[in-house]
């Protein structure tokens, strides 16, 4: 569970007023229920469990919740971060171990761009009751900010043409052309709150997929060209903490009777 815990221990949760968001769209849901409904909401991609952990603090215990990640690594960790009345199972989003029209909300925090394409949404589509809902949200840094743009030019030379990413939008496309889901809500909101010394914002950056999967050589390189930005930038360079700029896209989708 190393790679877990260090994910766990370097990524960014959400801010209050995002999962205000999906706690509002899981009452506007309520009357959806039926007696073949199996979850109330099923989290894909749940990582290590930071938004579970969010959203679970924040509903009642009577919510059926299913957290779902391929990563046995990360499951480890999720499974003992999450209270009682979440299941958590080991699946991919193309394969999901539930009925047809079995769930209200599907969830997807920081990794719908990863598996975006039709047959994954076709997937979807079946599990979600009639009028049920998609939502999707990321933590974007604020790239605009010199400092940070840096840093993602260094995570760009890392990066493969066909490696999937949020900020390209590919995700947008797919979901745009799938006639099954018609659009409720895309909206930026102000994001979190995450700061620290050059070490801490090192370690968010190494946390990144990429980065993580370096050779230990390649991973030392990446890590000094971050602290070299961090020690030349004139916006950081004489900070003893640095705040990591945040905005919170989330995009909702409801399910249409075809």
């Amino acid at each position: 569970m190393a790679v877990g815990n260090h994910y766990d221990s370097n990524r960014p949760s959400y801010t209050d007023q995002a999962i205000r968001y999906i706690v509002d769209v899981l009452s506007e849901l309520s009357p959806l229920n039926r007696k073949d409904l199996k979850y109330d909401v099923l989290e894909l991609g749940a990582g290590t469990g930071k938004f579970t952990e969010k959203i679970t603090s924040c509903i009642s215990q009577d919510v059926k919740y299913l957290a779902s990640e391929p990563s046995e690594s990360f499951l480890g960790v999720l499974r003992n971060k999450v209270p009682s009345f979440v299941d958590c199972a080991s699946c991919t989003a193309d394969a999901l171990p539930l009925p047809n029209n079995s769930v209200k909300l599907i969830i997807a925090a920081q990794c719908f761009h990863w598996f975006a394409n039709h047959e994954n949404l076709q997937e979807l589509y079946r599990v979600l009751v009639p009028g049920g809902r998609f939502v999707m949200l990321w933590n974007n840094k604020d790239w605009s900010i010199p400092w940070v743009k840096s840093i993602e030019d260094i995570l760009t030379q890392y990066y493969d043409e066909d490696t999937p990413r949020a900020v390209s939008y590919k995700w947008k496309h797919v979901i745009e052309n799938f006639s099954g889901f018609s659009l409720k809500n895309h909206q930026l909101l102000p994001g979190i709150q995450m700061k620290g010394n050059r070490d801490f914002v090192v370690g968010h950056f190494s946390s990144i997929s990429v980065i993580s999967r370096l050779s230990p050589e390649e991973k030392q390189e990446a890590l000094a060209k971050f602290y070299n930005v961090l020690g030349s930038s004139e916006m950081t360079k004489d900070l003893s903490e640095i705040q990591i700029p945040f905005r919170t896209e989330i995009y909702d989708v409801e399910k249409m009777v075809l």
